[in-house]
Order: C-alpha cells, then sequence, then structure tokens
C-alpha cells in the first residue's frame, strides 16, 4: 500500500537516511573519516 500523503518535492536531495555504526564506534571523532561519509553522502 503506498502512501500517498508523502510526496518528494526536491528529488535531487536525500529523503531518507539511516546509519548503523558497528559496536557503536567513534565515527566522528577523526576529520579524515568525517570527509569520507561526507564524500560518500554527496555522491
Amino acid at each position: 500500500m503506498a502512501r500517498s500523503r508523502y510526496a518528494l518535492t526536491e528529488v535531487d536531495k536525500p529523503h531518507f537516511l539511516t546509519c548503523t555504526i558497528v559496536e557503536w564506534l567513534p565515527l566522528f571523532t577523526r576529520p579524515t573519516l568525517v570527509e569520507i561519509v561526507l564524500n560518500t553522502w554527496r555522491y
């Protein structure tokens, strides 16, 4: 069953994002890792 009340108005931007971190590692404490994640999301 489709949810017709939801409409994507900006199709060039993510409309749903979920993240799972293995063993709750501190991913955003290192600038290099932050850049990798941001570049991946931008792609």
